[in-house]
């Protein structure tokens, strides 16, 4: 999964709610969770009160198999220092191979060192972002190449609240028609998805 948005709109709120409802989110419900970070934040010692492993910087490989599975990795704001390969073969061969999911957190969803694992990432999150319209819109193009206008106007509506998200399911096995949501969360009072008007998927 990808987790994108800019600076200040609700990353780290979404990460807490997530982490939160994770056996409920996740299938198998993961046996431990490791967050790894660029920048030290205030969500780091919320997540070590709450029994979550954290780690500064990019985790290398045995650290990763210590970790009780099926594991949940978390790798925020770790664009700049992790090496495109080992990032790469994180999303593709070693999450397989070593029954591990994993969120990578940016600011930036086109940034040419995440090519494989946004097209490995069975979940894009996409955060309000007023300023990157036209990262909105390559995305719409490249996942939803013959309906723009429907996938532009589900992110406009999931997002036109401070913290707002669209939640893109690439996964093979979802149903087509839960392509495109938001409010996700157990507490959330309406869970919305989005369909065509046409109803043609």
């Amino acid at each position: 999964m990808i987790l994108a948005g800019p600076s200040s709109s609700g990353k780290s709120t979404f990460l807490l709610k997530f982490i939160a409802g994770s056996n409920e989110l996740i299938d198998p419900s993961p046996k431990s969770i490791l967050y790894c970070f660029g920048e030290m934040n205030n969500i780091v010692p919320l997540l070590q009160k709450s029994g979550v492993g954290v780690f500064a910087g990019v985790p290398p490989e045995e650290l990763i198999k210590k970790y009780p599975k099926p594991l949940l990795l978390i790798l925020d704001d770790l664009l700049l220092s992790i090496n495109e390969k080992y990032l790469s073969e994180l999303f593709t061969k070693k999450s397989h191979h070593q029954n591990f999911s994993i969120i990578f957190v940016t600011q930036n969803l086109f940034d040419p060192k995440i090519k494989v694992a946004r097209q490995n990432s069975q979940y894009i999150i996409v955060m309000r972002s007023p300023n990157s319209m036209l990262s909105v819109r390559n995305i719409g193009v490249q996942l939803f190449p013959r309906q723009l206008d429907y996938f532009l106007d589900a992110y406009r509506q999931a997002t036109k609240h401070p913290y707002g998200y669209l939640v893109i399911d690439m996964h093979a096995s979802s149903d087509p028609t839960l392509r495109l949501r938001t409010n996700i969360f157990k507490d959330d009072e309406e869970k919305l998805i989005f369909t065509p008007k046409n109803d043609k998927i």
